[in-house]
């Protein structure tokens, strides 16, 4: 992989080379997530669709359970509530 610098400006702001926003189709408004370890700092694009897709594969399964077993919405809720309470 290429590599270019990258000066940190006044306000700590760092400018993505445009190559390397065209190529990964970086566009303004794009979010990130910044991790930190040691010397380097990883820029991870945050695709709030990917998430959504995952959240609802992940939820998908616990609802049918839920509705298998005729648990009503205000169940649920007194549910989560008891756990929360006990934790």
């Amino acid at each position: 992989m290429e590599s270019v610098k990258a000066r940190v400006s006044s306000k700590g702001q760092i400018v993505i080379p445009a190559f390397l926003r065209k190529l990964m189709k970086i566009k303004a408004g794009d979010e990130f997530e910044v991790f930190g370890r040691g010397d380097s700092i990883v820029l991870k694009r945050i695709d709030k669709e990917a998430l959504e897709r995952e959240f609802e594969e992940i939820v998908a399964p616990i609802r049918e359970q839920v509705k298998a077993k005729g648990i009503t919405r205000d169940e649920l809720r007194s549910i989560i509530r008891e756990v929360r309470e006990s934790s």
